[in-house]
């Protein structure tokens, strides 16, 4: 840009200067504006000035550049929001794997309380009742499968708890 005080711009009316272009551009300077040159009685539209079209090109290009910047931080800022989203729901997904292992901690230890139970009558009725003592001997067998089956339950979530938090 030009540095020479060569240029007067008509503001509100009046003419005022003599400025160089980068002046002229932070006194408001438009593609619309009047400016003269110095020893010119002319008056010109400033886009139609050479060096004054150039600024206006910059000025242009920096607004693009500023514009795809702002855009491309908008996108990241996006990407990084939908990560975020992203963990936020693991966490709520891991949260509720917590509570089903806490769930079928539960379970088990009602299935093992009443095993317990089972197995007092059983010793209790093992001379007086055989009958009963086959039967209790039958789900006190189902409640040991059921047992197994909610631990490996609860082994797999674990597991899915364990990779959760190491994703």
């Amino acid at each position: 840009m030009s540095e020479q005080k060569i240029w007067y711009m008509e503001i509100k009316g009046q003419r005022q200067g003599p400025f160089n272009v980068d002046e002229l551009l932070q006194k408001g300077l438009t593609g619309e504006s009047l400016v003269q040159k110095t020893g010119t009685a002319n008056w010109l539209v400033a886009k139609e000035v050479p060096e004054m079209a150039a600024a206006f090109d910059v000025i242009k290009m920096k607004n693009e550049i500023e514009i795809d910047t702002f855009k491309f931080m908008a996108d990241e800022n996006a990407q990084c929001r939908l990560q975020i989203e992203r963990l936020e729901k693991s966490y709520e997904e891991l949260l509720d794997e917590k509570s089903g292992i806490k769930a079928i901690l539960r379970a088990m230890e009602e299935k093992d309380a009443e095993l317990s139970s089972q197995i007092g009558l059983l010793k209790d009725s093992n001379e007086e009742l055989p009958n009963l003592k086959l039967g209790l001997t039958v789900e006190l067998q189902a409640m040991e499968n059921e047992n197994v089956e909610l631990r490996s339950k609860l082994k797999q979530l674990f597991t899915k708890l364990i990779k959760g938090l190491q994703g």
